[in-house]
C-alpha cells in the first residue's frame, strides 16, 4: 500500500513498518548483550573487591571507617547547621 507522506513523497507503509520492526528487534538484540556486559563487569569487580578485603581485612575496615566518618562530618555540617539569624545572637 502506497500513501503520499507530508512532504510529497510516496511511501510503502507496509515496508517502513518491516523496517521498524527491524530496528526494534536490533536495538533489543543490542540491549541484551549491553546487559550482559554490564552484568559480567559487576561480577569481575565483585571478586576483585573481595580478594582485596581478603588480603588486608583489617586496612579495608579502617578505610571504610574514615571515610564513613568523614562524610558523616561533612552531612551532619550541611544538613545540620542552623541558620544565620541562631549564630549573630
Amino acid at each position: 500500500m502506497r500513501q503520499k507522506s507530508g512532504n510529497g513523497h510516496n511511501v510503502d507503509l507496509e515496508t517502513f513498518l518491516e523496517d521498524i520492526k527491524t530496528v526494534v528487534r536490533d536495538g533489543q538484540e543490542l540491549l541484551k548483550e549491553g546487559a550482559g556486559q554490564v552484568k559480567e563487569k559487576a561480577i569481575s569487580g565483585a571478586r576483585t573487591t573481595d580478594k582485596a578485603i581478603r588480603k588486608s581485612p583489617y586496612q579495608t575496615i579502617g578505610i571504610v571507617f574514615g571515610v564513613g566518618l568523614i562524610l558523616g562530618l561533612l552531612a551532619a555540617s550541611s544538613f545540620g547547621g542552623g541558620s544565620s539569624e541562631e549564630e549573630e545572637m
